[in-house]
C-alpha cells in the first residue's frame, strides 16, 4: 500500500465511522414522549408508532398492574423495550411531574369513546375537563414542547347538521339534544385552548388538537369499548342495526397522524379533522353488511326503528346516550389536514373493520 493510499484510508475510515455513531446516535435520542391512558386503543397505536419511530415512551396508567397487558399488545407490532410506565391518576397530581420529567412533548390520549350515558356526568367531565387542564399544567411546569390533544369529530357541529364543517366549526354545549360524550369532549377541548390562549411568558406550550372520528382497525388487548361493541356484534348480541352513521379512521392512520401532528411546526395551534373522507360517513348498517360478507354471519341485518331505541332510552342508559345520534349525518371537510400534515388515511373501510372483528373473535 502507497503512502498516499494508506493516509487516505486511515482519513476517511475514521470520517465514516463517526458520521455512522452520529447518525445512530440521532435515531436513538429523538425524544421522549408521555402518551396518556396507555391501556387505551389509541393510545397503543399511538405508542407503537411512537416507538416504530425511535422514540422513548412513558405511558400513563392508573395501575401499574397492566403494565405486561399494554407490553404484550405493543410486542404484536414493535418491540416495548423503551417503553416505560408512570402511575398517575387525571383526578390527581401526583405522578404527572415524574412522568412528564424529560419529555419533549405529550399526546393526551385518555377519555375513551363512549355512548351509555352516565349516571352522574362529573363522572365524566370532571377527569375529561379538568384532568385535561391537568395534564396541560404539569406539561407547561416541565417544559414540554406541544401537547397533542385527541379531540373528537363530534366536538365540530353536532348540533347542526346542515352543510359541510370543517376545523373552524364548533358543536354547541349548550344544545340540549347531544349526549353527555358530545358535550365533555367539546368543554374538553374550550377548555384546553383557553388555556393556551391564557399562557404569559416567552415560552409558551403548543397544542394541536385532532378531531378523531370513530376509530377502527386491529385492537391490540382486550381492553377497550370500541373492541366490547365489536364484539357484541358478531357474536350476534345486538339483534339489530341502530341508525347510526359515523366518520371513521382507522387506529393506524390515526396514530401517525399524532406523530405528524407532533413533529409538523405548521401544526400547532390547529385543529384538524382526522377521518377518511374516502369513505365520508359509514352507517353502523353498512359495517354489518362488512361483517356478514367476510364471514361474520351473526351480524345483524334489522335495522332498529328509531322510536324503539329512544323509548328503551327512557330506562337504558346505552339506548339514551345513543338516541341523539339516530338518524343524523355530519359532513366534514379535512381538507386542512391534508394540507398541513401531508396526510391521508390509506387504509379502506372494509379492511380497517375486519382487522377490527379478527382481532376480537
Amino acid at each position: 500500500m502507497t503512502l498516499l493510499l494508506r493516509i487516505l484510508v486511515t482519513s476517511i475510515i475514521p470520517l465514516a465511522e463517526s458520521k455512522l455513531v452520529s447518525e445512530d446516535h440521532n435515531m436513538a435520542n429523538k425524544g421522549k414522549v408521555l402518551v396518556t391512558g396507555a391501556t387505551g386503543f389509541v393510545a397503543l397505536h399511538c405508542i407503537a408508532e411512537l416507538l416504530k419511530n425511535e422514540y422513548e415512551v412513558v405511558g400513563t396508567l392508573r395501575t401499574k398492574s397492566r403494565e405486561k397487558e399494554v407490553k404484550n399488545g405493543i410486542e404484536k407490532v414493535v418491540s416495548s423495550k423503551k417503553l416505560k410506565f408512570v402511575e398517575t391518576d387525571l383526578m390527581h397530581d401526583s405522578g404527572w411531574e415524574e412522568g412528564m420529567s424529560g419529555c419533549k412533548y405529550v399526546m393526551h390520549v385518555a377519555m375513551p369513546f363512549m355512548i351509555a350515558e352516565p349516571i352522574d356526568p362529573d363522572e365524566v367531565f370532571q377527569p375529561t375537563v379538568e384532568g385535561t387542564k391537568r395534564v396541560l399544567r404539569f406539561a407547561q411546569k416541565a417544559g414540554v414542547k406541544r401537547v397533542v390533544l385527541s379531540s373528537s369529530a363530534y366536538t365540530v357541529g353536532q348540533h347542526n347538521y346542515s352543510g359541510t364543517h370543517d376545523h373552524d366549526d364548533w358543536t354547541d354545549h349548550r344544545n340540549k339534544n347531544i349526549n353527555t360524550y358530545v358535550k365533555a369532549k367539546t368543554l374538553q377541548e374550550l377548555a384546553a385552548w383557553e388555556f393556551i390562549s391564557s399562557q404569559t411568558g416567552k415560552t409558551k406550550l403548543e397544542l394541536t388538537s385532532l378531531l378523531l372520528g370513530a376509530i377502527f382497525g386491529p385492537a391490540l388487548t382486550a381492553a377497550g369499548q370500541t373492541r366490547d361493541l365489536c364484539k357484541q356484534l358478531i357474536e350476534g348480541k345486538q339483534p339489530m342495526v341502530p341508525d347510526l352513521h359515523v366518520p371513521m379512521v382507522d387506529a393506524r392512520d390515526s396514530a401517525l397522524a399524532h406523530l405528524k401532528a407532533m413533529e409538523t411546526k405548521a401544526a400547532n395551534g390547529k385543529r384538524l379533522i382526522i377521518a377518511n373522507p374516502d369513505i365520508g360517513i359509514a352507517s353502523f348498517e353498512s359495517i354489518c353488511r362488512v361483517l356478514r360478507e367476510n364471514g361474520f354471519n351473526k351480524a345483524p341485518k334489522i335495522k332498529a326503528p328509531t322510536f324503539l331505541i329512544k323509548l328503551m332510552g327512557l330506562f337504558d342508559r346505552e339506548a339514551r346516550g345513543m338516541a341523539p345520534l339516530l338518524g343524523k349525518k355530519i359532513n366534514l371537510d379535512s381538507s386542512l389536514t391534508k394540507e398541513t400534515l401531508k396526510w391521508e388515511p390509506t387504509i379502506p373501510m372494509e379492511k380497517m373493520v375486519i382487522d377490527l372483528a379478527n382481532s376480537v373473535s
